[in-house]
């Protein structure tokens, strides 16, 4: 036999087992790239809200920066003019500056707070293991970005709607205008599939997008029933005017003094007739008395006994 077919053998016997492990690493690592893949397409949602909170507290580091700024601008400003260098526009417009900072400082803050509160609300929503594709966030957010355009797309298609409400096919009317522009970036952002691969960035931005979308067709779409004289189902009520305030606060004063004299009137005749009550019990008891024979008279029979007893004792012996 020749000499390399017995080494080969050799070898074979010895390293059997090196395809199998090889075999059972490849496999252990595929299913755990895939189980990582299911877990990140899960926790996207967490991931991109936790992005989300970092990019809103940079933001208010910049805002509360731009704050001092203004500030300190305002204190030069206001210098400046003690000295005669500068007028009171400059003035009024270092301090609206000033007052513009301090918004933008408040709003870095509530996006702080929203942001917070979106973590807590995606990590309730975390789909369990093995759950249906259409429960991922990514899913979750095409669906809704569906919803909006679908909503659009009755104007387009309906023809009593497109009559009647023309304002929602006119990108000359500023908030249509605004929807549409909004709608081409959320296209431009939408992932293919629900189950491309995306980071969470891309995903952020997408459902950021989406959000502003929503916002945009429901201000477009009460704008366009305004100017059709009418107002959605489901729009919310137009703010009461001061005269309507004032007149609900009266009505309501007025309904309060009603029952607090009710109330008193009511105190009021009750006490009275519990001292009616008292006052008859009273009386009742004190002609009973009255009327009641007193027998024997309190103190006649000592007096009669007093009184012979002294007329013995004044007889003479």
């Amino acid at each position: 036999m020749e000499p390399w077919v017995v080494a080969f053998g050799a070898a074979l016997v010895e390293f059997w087992w090196v395809a199998p492990a090889a075999a059972g690493a490849g496999a252990a690592g595929v299913i755990g790239v895939r189980r990582s893949r299911s877990t990140k397409a899960r926790r996207l949602g967490v991931t991109a809200a936790k992005l989300e909170l970092q990019q809103a507290r940079n933001e208010a580091i910049g805002a509360r920066a731009n704050a001092r700024v203004a500030q300190a601008e305002v204190a030069r400003i206001e210098a400046e003019r003690g000295a005669g260098r500068a007028t009171g526009a400059d003035v009024h417009a270092a301090r609206r500056a000033f007052e513009a900072a301090q918004r933008a400082r408040t709003a870095t803050v509530a996006h702080i707070r929203v942001a917070r509160a979106r973590i807590g609300v995606e990590r309730s929503a975390v789909p369990a293991r093995g759950t249906d594709p259409v429960h991922l966030p990514v899913s979750r957010t095409m669906a809704a970005h569906d919803a909006i355009a679908a909503r659009w797309i009755r104007y387009e298609t309906d023809a009593a709607r497109r009559i009647a409400f023309p304002a929602m096919s006119d990108a000359r009317v500023p908030t249509t205008g605004e929807f549409l522009r909004l709608d081409a970036e959320a296209r431009r952002l939408r992932p293919a599939s629900p189950r491309a691969r995306i980071t969470a960035e891309q995903y952020a931005a997408y459902r950021r997008s989406v959000d502003h979308l929503q916002r945009a067709f429901d201000v477009a779409e009460q704008e366009a029933w305004r100017l059709a004289g009418q107002r959605p189902a489901d729009a919310p009520p137009p703010p009461p005017s001061l005269a309507q305030r004032w007149s609900v606060v009266a009505t309501e004063a007025i309904s309060r003094s009603a029952e607090g004299l009710a109330r008193a009137a009511e105190s009021a005749a009750s006490a009275l007739e519990a001292h009616r009550g008292r006052t008859e019990a009273s009386g009742g008891d004190a002609s009973d008395r009255t009327r009641r024979p007193v027998w024997p008279v309190p103190g006649r029979g000592n007096r009669g006994e007093n009184t012979e007893r002294t007329d013995r004792d004044s007889r003479p012996q």
